[in-house]
């Protein structure tokens, strides 16, 4: 029975984890848009929609307060891509780098992978935004 419990217990710490690094890249993604960080971009005659330049992201966390150090501020965006919350726009790189390179949110280029958890919680995003927007 304590193995059952503690299986259950562990799985739920697991999903509550996750629901919150979903929350924090939503919350963030958003920022981002509103403050005009997320754009199209062009580099070698191609144009990448709806992605932001790691370097000026970093500088942007540190400004507003987000991470205290550039270090953390790498760390907070490797998190991210663990979880499959934002990636490079041509998947070249699995390890975010504070350097001039582009990065997008999976949300804003339909590629986010739909979990059961996942679903469910942008379900209740979607209400609660529509709760806030009437």
């Amino acid at each position: 029975m304590d193995s059952l419990q503690s299986s259950v217990k562990k799985k739920a710490t697991e999903i509550h984890y996750k629901a919150e690094v979903l929350i924090t890249g939503e919350q963030l993604r958003l920022r981002l848009h509103d403050g005009k960080l997320i754009k199209d971009r062009r580099y070698n005659l191609r144009t990448y929609p709806n992605c932001f330049v790691a370097k000026e992201l970093m500088d942007w966390l540190i400004d507003h307060k987000e991470a205290p150090d550039r270090g953390t501020a790498i760390k907070l965006m490797q998190k991210l891509m663990d979880h499959n919350i934002i990636h490079h726009v041509c998947d070249g790189h699995s390890e975010f780098k504070d350097a001039k390179l582009l990065y997008r949110f999976r949300k804003d280029d339909g590629t986010f992978p739909l979990s059961k958890e996942v679903k469910v919680f942008m379900r209740g995003q979607s209400l609660y935004e529509k709760l806030i927007n009437s």
